[in-house]
């Protein structure tokens, strides 16, 4: 499990050649802060906290609290962040 869960061992990585590998990725995450978000809220900033001290570069991005964890938010997320990837090139 503690491999699965990068808030838990993403702390804990201090081996350069996996912090490069993951500086060179494209990260981003997202949350809402509505219905069912909690604990999801807490995660993503402690997650988000991670990267940080690793210095590596993500989006993190905190939706409104009328964002719950739902699937119609997710339809509203998918293509947006599709939609920014394709702006910067990442998507071939």
């Amino acid at each position: 499990m503690y491999f699965n869960s990068p808030i838990d061992y993403l702390w804990n990585q201090n081996d350069p050649w996996f912090l490069d590998r993951y500086r060179q990725n494209h990260y981003i995450v997202a949350v809402g802060q509505g219905a069912w978000e909690e604990q999801h809220i807490a995660d993503t900033a402690r997650l988000q906290q991670a990267f940080q001290a690793k210095d590596i570069p993500a989006w993190f991005d905190f939706w409104g609290t009328d964002v719950d964890h739902d699937w119609p938010w997710w339809r509203i997320q998918m293509p947006y962040f599709l939609g920014k990837l394709e702006e910067q090139g990442l998507l071939k």
